[in-house]
């Protein structure tokens, strides 16, 4: 029988088992993602393990967040509490914490401030702890993460996922320099029993409340996102009736509005006389215009589509101007227009309704995982008077470092099939190209 090692920890270090391996491995990763629902104990165990590490040997802690407005927002509390619970040899400032005799300082710090990621005191970091790692987006990340490069040093994310496509999860979760380790309230020892018998009442009240607080699995639809991440996932196996229909194309083109955006054309096809599936996407970043005019001229030729929608917002207006002249049945797009919605406050918000529609219905196939994932961060907001509106695509790269560009081009196919499907039936021709055309000259 192979002797078990037993390890015998200090009574600061009492926390859950299935956590023991971010201090037995603590030399051995760069970055620990540690996740979950509440009852798990993730803060609770990271503050006891970067105070212990604190009194064997000096180092410079950084407790962080997306934001924070006062030290309180913190997990200053923790800190302070264990502190005096087991009379630590630590000096409690308004703002930082002090080991006596390691000279061990432990700093809070909120990333953005007034719009900006702010990384003064991070240079020399040994620990960064980033408590709610659900709420840092993208850009953050991309700025901090570069900041912490002294020897040895080490990054922990504590979180409960909101999205699956979270910026932090994606990044860190498959690397192997990190030790990712998930821990709900059933794996914490000292979860309370009044914890325990809420998440139970909480399972039978509510099961998708349950799996997202208790379970720590991604939100299926917070309150600001706009698609349901449930019927997402059945958009990619829908299965097409058996009937008769006409078949109908329709080609969308988003265009890239701001530098690293893409250029992205859509391809959606009938399937029955209630059914579409997304059959294609091409995308291109070349920001020549005519390389766009002809790839569009080249793409429609192929596809051969009833419909042919494009973004005319910004720069794109001109590439619509020059396209129509050739293809005199191209719809344009303007994001900023009027609604057909009541409730929407312009065209974009009119056109992502439109498309919830059609997803939650089951109305729509949607096989690219690309889109699927950049409709799983769509949000929406409301005016004072209630129209609803979309987040900026601006915004929306700042988060989660890319633009919806593969979801803004479905929108505006699903848009043109609701709105413009009668123009087919008032063409008595096929458009027809001019074989002569040159999009290069």
């Amino acid at each position: 029988m192979r002797n078990s090692r037993i390890i015998e920890l200090p009574e600061i270090l009492n926390i859950p088992d299935k956590l023991i391996p971010v201090i037995t491995n603590i030399n051995k990763f760069n970055y620990f993602l540690i996740e979950g629902g509440r009852g798990g104990g993730k803060s609770q165990s990271i503050a006891r393990i970067i105070l212990w590490i604190s009194e064997q040997r000096k180092v410079r802690v950084c407790c962080g967040r997306e934001t924070q407005a006062t030290i309180s927002d913190s997990v200053y509390k923790i800190f302070n509490d264990l502190i005096n619970d087991y009379s630590l040899n630590f000096t409690i400032k308004s703002n930082k914490i002090i080991h006596n005799n390691s000279g061990s300082s432990i700093i809070f710090k909120g990333f953005r401030e007034q719009g900006r990621v702010n990384i003064k005191g991070l240079e020399g970091v040994d620990i960064l702890w980033i408590d709610e790692a659900q709420a840092i987006t993208k850009s953050t990340l991309d700025v901090i993460i570069p900041t912490i490069r002294k020897k040895n040093s080490i990054v922990i994310f504590t979180m409960n996922r909101l999205m699956r496509k979270d910026p932090v999860y994606s990044e860190f979760v498959s690397r192997d320099d990190c030790l990712h380790i998930k821990i709900n309230y059933y794996d914490n020892k000292h979860c309370p029993q009044k914890l325990i018998d809420e998440a139970k009442r909480c399972k039978e009240r509510n099961i998708l409340d349950y799996e997202y607080i208790w379970e720590g699995n991604p939100l299926d639809s917070a309150s600001d996102f706009l698609f349901s991440a449930i019927k997402l996932d059945r958009a990619k196996n829908i299965v097409f009736k058996e009937e008769n229909y006409r078949k109908i194309k329709c080609m969308s083109v988003d265009l890239a509005g701001n530098g690293g955006d893409l250029c992205v054309a859509s391809l959606i096809e009938s399937k029955s006389s209630t059914q579409w599936s997304l059959e294609r996407q091409e995308h291109w970043s070349e920001p020549d215009t005519d390389i766009t005019k002809g790839k569009i001229i080249n793409l429609y030729s192929m596809w051969k589509p009833e419909l042919l929608i494009l973004d005319a917002d910004g720069l794109g207006y001109s590439i619509y101007v020059s396209i129509k002249n050739v293809i005199s049945n191209a719809i344009k797009f303007n994001g900023a227009a009027s609604s057909n919605r009541p409730n929407a406050l312009n065209r974009r918000a009119d056109g992502y309704l439109t498309l919830k529609d059609f997803i939650d219905n089951e109305w729509l196939k949607i096989s690219s995982d690309i889109t699927v994932s950049q409709l799983e961060y769509i949000k929406k907001s409301y005016k004072p008077n209630g129209q609803i509106f979309i987040q900026p695509k601006k915004e929306m790269k700042s988060e989660h470092g890319e633009s919806p560009d593969f979801a803004d081009s479905l929108m505006m196919g699903i848009y043109a099939i609701n709105y413009y499907s009668y123009l087919i039936d008032e063409r008595e021709e096929t458009v027809i190209i001019d074989s002569n055309f040159d999009p290069y000259a």
